[in-house]
């Protein structure tokens, strides 16, 4: 009877180079993700990832720990051997993806957690107080994540990508009753006239490598965050074009209502209270707005609504008032929404979402390989990542603008 012996962590460290990573990107994974899948977590009681127990095994430490007397290994540890150098590119990888994630998953190292995170009436959270949790990181984040914005991620083998779009005809876009051998009301699924072509992202950090291999790498994760993060904030410029103007086929880009046209009342360039609630309802069922993108100007009009002294909405009026208030159960009337506030969002204009429906990312898995080999083959000393990828309208309904200035 043969035995299957999956690789531990020293096998991998000495199998660690290019064919690992592209065996990875067949499979439309990262290597970590690759790895985790050889050595999933629940295995093991360390609290490590797999590419974690790999770079422990290197003798790698990535994070400092003071208070502890354990500082980060110095850049020049990677060259202990030539698997250790491999583990680099994604280590690099990973500082991206943590930049661009740290605001939703919690980061173990440098995280300091808070009452909040126990249940109420436990010994370490006896009392009653707010309900939302908060967790204080010192994680670095983009101001506005692109998880924010993106309903759907499609992973792709190339750098062309034909969209597809939910077609309703008006006739036929309600569930009716229906007789026998009578048409049934059908909506279709359209490819787009135009692919969308993807574009390349990505950052390189140069250093003389006599100052790099003598960097802590905490630091340098540090650098490579700042970088991570301003080509998030490029993304986000191009979804607000893809909402903007489309994605490049007919009919993608979203609808533009004017402020005055929803509020007779108003002044073109002063948003109004009735406006914008007018204009929150033009998001009909299934739709509902979830998040906003503005300028500084407009996100201060936004925030500093003047309800008025005479007509406070009902709505607004809080507990038991004697005579009722409403309570919206349409969704996403009552919700709160995310408000971005960035100078690439056109001026004097609101562009919303529901950002459950309107975006999809399409990405190129395995984009980096050529960065990888180069790395492998000591072609280059330059830290470099790069991402190759789109964004399409996934639902030109799910995003819509308000012009204040009109």
């Amino acid at each position: 009877m043969s035995v299957s012996v999956r690789p531990g962590p020293k096998d991998i460290l000495a199998r660690m180079g290019p064919e690992l990573y592209r065996a990875a990107y067949d499979k439309g994974m990262s290597l970590s993700s690759y790895l985790e899948a050889l050595h999933p977590q629940s295995d093991f009681k360390d609290g490590l990832s797999a590419f974690e127990r790999v770079l422990k095994e290197a003798g790698i430490i990535t994070t400092s720990i003071p208070e502890m007397g354990v500082y980060a290994s110095q850049f020049r540890d990677f060259e202990v051997s030539e698997g250790a150098r491999n583990l680099v590119p994604e280590w690099i990888a990973s500082q991206y993806r943590r930049a661009r994630w740290a605001g939703y998953v919690q980061a173990r190292a440098g995280a300091y957690y808070t009452s909040d995170d126990e249940l109420l009436n436990t010994w370490v959270r006896p009392y009653a107080d707010q309900a939302t949790p908060r967790r204080l990181t010192r994680d670095l984040t983009p101001a506005i994540p692109l998880s924010e914005l993106v309903a759907v991620t499609t992973p792709i083998d190339g750098d062309a990508y034909r969209v597809f779009y939910l077609t309703d005809n008006a006739a036929e876009e309600h569930m009716v009753r229906v007789g026998e051998g009578a048409n049934i009301p059908t909506a279709t699924l359209t490819d787009g006239e135009y692919t969308i072509r993807l574009q390349k992202y990505g950052r390189a950090l140069e250093v003389t490598y006599e100052a790099l291999r003598r960097f802590r790498l905490d630091k340098i994760a540090y650098y490579l965050q700042r970088l991570a993060i301003q080509t998030e904030a490029d993304k986000v410029t191009k979804v607000i074009d893809t909402i903007v103007s489309g994605d490049g086929n007919t009919n993608t880009e979203a609808e533009v209502y004017n402020l005055t046209t929803l509020d007779s009342g108003a002044s073109a360039g002063t948003l109004t209270l009735k406006g914008w609630l007018a204009f929150k309802l033009k998001f009909a069922n299934p739709y509902a707005l979830t998040t906003a993108l503005v300028q500084e100007a407009v996100a201060l009009q936004m925030l500093t609504l003047n309800t008025g002294s005479a007509n406070v909405p009902l709505v607004n009026v809080q507990g038991p008032s004697g005579f009722g208030s409403f309570r919206p159960i349409n969704p996403g009337l009552a919700d709160a929404v995310s408000l971005g506030i960035t100078a690439e969002a056109p001026a004097l204009k609101i562009v919303a979402l529901d950002n459950r429906l309107a975006i999809e990312r399409v990405f190129e898995m395995g984009a980096n390989i050529q960065e990888v080999e180069r790395w492998a083959s000591k072609q280059t000393q330059k830290l470099v990542f790069t991402e190759t990828e789109g964004f399409a309208c996934l639902d030109r309904a799910a995003a819509l603008i308000l012009d204040v200035n009109a």
